[in-house]
């Protein structure tokens, strides 16, 4: 079990002792929900969280390997999991790791995420593994993952799982490979929504 530490994972400041938040009272209401489901008609992407403010942070942090429990941020996914589930079962799959990076990490948040998600509803699968070299860092444009894939034997759709979805690339890559072994794949959830649209219909309700 993950617990927050004793500072606010967006702002570093003191948390009351014994706090259940990992958010100070001055970040948590700064949270901002979009649970808006956008993308192409084949992948309809959508994301617990806007990637702003407290919420950057504290997914910045968990890239450096400084992992808290998600369990605060799990309502929204939950529900958007449950809008699925509600046609069927479906199998979550949690984009994979570059392998030198969850090395350095010790543990990947996509994966982390499943475990806290999956159901008998949504159970967890392995259907995906990343095949490539992480991408250089200094580099402005990233090439998308090299993605390896297996199908189902009962052939559940997939729901994809991922931290934040910025282009959408990502996924479409992982869509892409699922469906070439002939894995259908519903949908896909993120923790946190990164694509300017969403970002500016998100704030500018603010």
């Amino acid at each position: 079990m993950w617990w927050f530490g004793t500072t606010c994972a967006g702002c570093g400041a003191r948390l009351q002792l014994l706090s259940q938040s990992g958010f100070c009272d001055g970040c948590s209401p700064a949270l901002e929900c979009a649970e808006a489901w956008l993308g192409a008609p084949t992948l309809p992407v959508a994301a617990g969280w806007a990637y702003t403010g407290p919420l950057q942070a504290w997914i910045s942090r968990c890239k450096q390997g400084i992992f808290s429990d998600p369990d605060l941020l799990l309502p929204p996914l939950q529900r958007l999991l449950k809008q699925l589930t509600a046609a069927g079962p479906v199998a979550l799959v949690a984009i994979p790791p570059e392998r030198t990076r969850l090395r350095q990490r010790g543990l990947h948040l996509p994966d982390l995420l499943v475990d806290r998600l999956r159901t008998r509803e949504a159970p967890r699968a392995w259907l995906l593994e990343r095949v490539d070299r992480a991408p250089v860092r200094r580099e402005r444009v990233r090439s998308p993952p090299v993605l390896r894939a297996r199908a189902l034997g009962e052939k559940l759709p997939v729901v994809l799982i991922d931290d934040v979805v910025t282009t959408g690339q990502t996924l479409a890559t992982a869509c892409a490979a699922l469906q070439s072994v002939g894995q259908p794949v519903k949908a896909a959830i993120c923790l946190a929504d990164a694509r300017p649209q969403i970002l500016a219909q998100i704030l500018g309700q603010g």
